[in-house]
């Protein structure tokens, strides 16, 4: 016989472990029945419902809009600090919250979403400010942005054996991208005449994507990194 907390070996005689003092179970004897430690019937715990969550949750980013509207236009008489407010708690509803609404959705769909929104908030705040950068600047940054972003995003969602190959490709695509973005910043605000900064990330992604890709297309090097890594 053995003791059930310590495991030493009991004689028959034992009724308590001399080494951890564990009183021993003897299979044999009938135990006393006494008071459960739980009652028969359990209630379920209440579980909030979703919807009153999100609700509320709405209700949190509604209430500050309206009051940063109501106070802009009860001093001023118009609409002059509040839209880029409203804007902006808009923009966050819109990327936190409105995904948590849908159970089963294409995330895509939801980055493309949030994308929207800012180009949207951008055009306002371009309109209210009278900047003239909209078109020739943001307008194709932030679709430039949207669309490398919903492309991996689909990719990984629907090809997810091939991941390396999709983050190595959206690495040289953001590469690429960023000489874009100086060009554009040059060519709206006349900062410089030719490439200064964007030829860094460009080589940063470049060298990363070939790297992965070379990973990718050998499986004894993907084994490799995987043990030595534990990933």
């Amino acid at each position: 016989m053995y003791c059930i907390k310590c495991g030493v070996e009991l004689s028959d005689s034992e009724e308590k472990c001399p080494l951890c003092g564990t009183v021993v179970f003897h299979p044999d004897v009938k135990r006393v029945d006494g008071e459960k430690p739980y009652p028969a019937e359990r209630k379920r715990r209440e579980t909030a419902n979703t919807s009153a969550v999100l609700f509320v949750l709405t209700m949190l980013f509604v209430i500050p809009l309206v009051m940063c509207l109501l106070c802009d236009f009860k001093v001023n008489d118009r609409i002059v600090w509040s839209g880029y407010a409203s804007g902006a708690i808009v923009l966050f509803y819109i990327v936190v919250v409105l995904p948590m609404w849908f159970k089963r959705a294409t995330p895509v769909i939801f980055v493309a979403a949030d994308f929207a929104a800012a180009i949207l908030y951008l055009l306002y705040i371009d309109l209210a400010v009278g900047g003239g950068w909209f078109m020739p600047f943001a307008f194709p940054v932030a679709g430039g942005m949207m669309l490398i972003s919903c492309a991996a995003v689909a990719l990984l969602y629907y090809l997810p054996h091939g991941a390396l190959f999709i983050i190595a490709g959206t690495l040289i695509a953001t590469g690429g991208f960023m000489v874009l973005v100086e060009l554009l910043l040059n060519s709206t605000f006349g900062l410089n005449t030719k490439l200064i900064w964007s030829v860094y990330p460009l080589a940063a992604c470049l060298l990363i994507g070939i790297m992965l890709i070379i990973t990718a297309c050998c499986p004894k090097l993907r084994e490799a990194l995987r043990r030595k890594f534990f990933i």
